[in-house]
């Protein structure tokens, strides 16, 4: 399968024509809305696929919302990726800086979403720094920094979303930021030329932050208007 390429199709037989162990990292949002198409058990061939092709001992970081009318959602994903053979490393909460005020009395406003850190086999070293943040007290720096101000994002990352002004700006209707992938691509450590996988593409925004990271990618996104898009800001 070519590099550096999205694939206007359904992920899943686009997956099967990856070589297995060939994947160095994967970074992917699926479809969690009943209205948008949430199929389970397409998920979870396509999970099982993503195992598949990742190479032993490298990550996979699930990111999946809230869903009002089904909370537990996210976790019964999560549960199908380990059911696949992914291991949990962490669950990384993505604080959001805007959301749908929900009217009534029965819930509370959703201000995050969860970025689930799995990894396949054993779980590889991670560049921690490469995401990290200055000491908001300047007196650690030297106890715990060795002078350097930088330490640990944690797993609590506040990432806004960009302002929209205009209707067309908006790329896509379940977008996340291009600073999300860019974190998890950091974080990973991977190389230079390194195969990044986003079988649901989107936007493309992962493998718009891969191609500024100097990584390798690949993508699949269904929905041709989507596709079109993605393609646009890939070929800027």
């Amino acid at each position: 399968m070519e590099l550096n390429k999205l694939y206007n199709q359904n992920c899943l037989p686009g997956l099967k024509e990856i070589e297995e162990d060939s994947i160095d990292l994967i970074i992917t949002s699926p479809v969690y809305k009943d209205s948008d198409g949430y199929n389970p058990d397409f998920l979870m061939d396509v999970l099982q696929e993503c195992y598949r092709v990742s190479k032993t001992n490298s990550l996979f970081f699930l990111n999946f919302g809230h869903l009002a009318e089904d909370k537990a959602r996210p976790f019964k994903v999560l549960e199908m990726a380990m059911k696949a053979g992914y291991r949990l490393n962490d669950t990384i909460t993505w604080v959001k800086n805007h959301y749908r005020p929900i009217q009534g009395n029965k819930r509370l406003n959703n201000l995050s979403e969860f970025i689930f850190l799995l990894h396949k086999a054993s779980m590889p070293d991670i560049d921690r720094l490469a995401v990290g943040v200055p000491y908001k007290d300047k007196s650690n720096v030297k106890r715990f920094a060795g002078g350097r101000d930088l330490k640990c994002r944690g797993n609590v990352w506040e990432i806004p979303y960009e302002t929209i002004n205009d209707k067309e700006d908006k790329l896509h209707n379940d977008r996340f930021p291009i600073t999300l992938p860019e974190l998890c691509i950091k974080l990973s450590g991977i190389k230079d030329g390194a195969i990044v996988l986003d079988p649901f593409a989107g936007s493309a925004t992962t493998l718009l932050a891969a191609k500024n990271l100097n990584k390798s990618y690949i993508g699949f996104e269904i929905h041709e208007a989507n596709w079109e898009t993605a393609q646009k800001r890939l070929n800027k």
